[in-house]
């Protein structure tokens, strides 16, 4: 057997500059069985992935695992396979090369304890963005997959999940990132809500099916596009996760108490938002992560605009703008796409938030309300269910600006974004 750097290649080394890499085999498929132990604050997994090579001939293939994950073994139908951990890579060597026209499954067995994607309450579990976490899995936003996940939990539990339920499993029939794969189970209450055919879930006790209700039809109509999903769940924690998934969002249940309406608009607008932008279209990669991000903070101020008022969204963009003016006086200033982010940990922070509300503000400004809104129209339905970079959304811009002003709008794209 060749050595292992020499199977890996270029995988195994560090991150290059130029462009996030993407690796050479695609997943098809997660077929996931998880049991928590919530006293014990672990859980036991398997996962089956399926899935297909990119090259003409694959040898091995690096997964993303958690650092603190325990790999126990893995197998290609009985065999099994040597793996090895690089930090939080899982690296699987093949028993047989994987060539274009294959389609394999390899069975992870592992167990998950708390991390950032995974956290434990006595009577709640939830995830929060890193799937690594809690799943071996390919997260670059490019590779996306199935999923079908059956959860073993005490039967008095809710349970909320990507996809829609069958019995014990979640299944997710349409393929989707994995980072926005997801689950919360515990001793919740429960409501729900029908409005404009969509179902609202509540686990939890907060007040918020009218301001989600007025939130979604904002969006539906600033985007050109209907919510893409039959039903929408927000689970309110113990904890301080505030994060999207595929249908569903989780909240931190002290910013919403049950005994009035929530004074934090802002965060529950910006969580639905990631639906349209983060859900419904998703950056190709992370370089672009102010497509989801800034966009999310952005059409969260215009919300409470259309809510409170020009001055309040005037004073969410100021806001914004001073923590991007903060950032440029640190040294931590960079365009918002940005080849040197690799991972999801790389470009999280302010930046994409606030640069990119801010620099939307501006094109707002330059644009007028009526041109800026039909461009993000055009810009909704022409990639709608698809990936996107920022030339994707500079050429929608442009294509409703008009002569006139398409050399101001280049001068600011490439002063924010580039």
């Amino acid at each position: 057997m060749k050595s292992l750097p020499a199977i890996l290649g270029l995988a195994l080394m560090g991150p290059v500059a130029a462009a996030p890499l993407t690796r050479p085999y695609v997943v098809e498929h997660y077929d996931v069985r998880i049991t928590p132990d919530l006293a014990a604050k672990r859980m036991a997994g398997e996962v089956t992935i399926k899935l297909t090579s990119r090259t003409d001939r694959l040898e091995a293939i690096e997964l993303d695992a958690g650092s603190d994950m325990e790999i126990a073994s893995v197998k290609e139908g009985q065999s099994a396979l040597y793996f090895e951990r690089k930090e939080k890579i899982l690296i699987v060597v093949m028993r047989s090369p994987v060539y274009k026209t294959d389609h394999r499954s390899i069975t992870i067995r592992y167990t998950a304890v708390p991390a950032k994607g995974l956290v434990f309450f006595p009577d709640q579990i939830y995830t929060s963005f890193f799937t690594s976490d809690w799943m071996p899995c390919d997260e670059h936003p490019e590779d996306r997959a199935t999923l079908a996940l059956t959860i073993d939990l005490p039967p008095q539990f809710k349970v909320a999940a990507s996809g829609h339920p069958n019995g014990a499993t979640w299944t997710l029939d349409k393929p989707y990132p994995a980072f926005l794969f997801a689950f919360a189970a515990g001793d919740f209450a429960e409501s729900t809500k029908k409005v404009d055919g969509v179902t609202l879930r509540v686990l939890g006790k907060a007040n918020v099916f009218d301001d989600t209700a007025a939130v979604m039809k904002f969006l539906s109509g600033r985007s050109g596009k209907p919510y893409p999903f039959d039903s929408y769940t927000q689970v309110f924690t113990h904890g301080t996760v505030e994060q999207e998934a595929v249908g569903m969002t989780l909240l931190p249940e002290k910013k919403y108490p049950a005994e009035s309406a929530p004074d934090n608009l802002d965060l529950l607008a910006h969580e639905l938002a990631h639906q349209w932008y983060g859900v419904g279209i998703v950056a190709r990669d992370w370089s672009d992560f102010w497509l989801s991000e800034g966009m999310a903070t952005f059409l969260a101020d215009c919300f409470l605009e259309q809510r409170f008022g020009k001055a309040r969204y005037e004073r969410e963009i100021a806001q914004s703008k001073q923590t991007y003016d903060n950032l440029r006086a640190q040294g931590k200033d960079r365009p918002l796409f940005f080849t040197d982010w690799q991972t999801p940990q790389q470009a999280g922070g302010p930046l994409p938030y606030h640069k990119g509300a801010y620099l939307l503000s501006e094109l707002r400004r330059l644009l007028t309300d009526e041109v800026f809104w039909r461009g993000l129209r055009a810009y909704t339905n022409g990639h709608w269910g698809g990936q996107v970079t920022s030339d994707d959304f500079e050429a929608a811009m442009s294509s409703v600006a008009g002569k006139d002003l398409n050399k101001q709008l280049t001068k600011l794209f490439q002063q924010y974004i580039y």
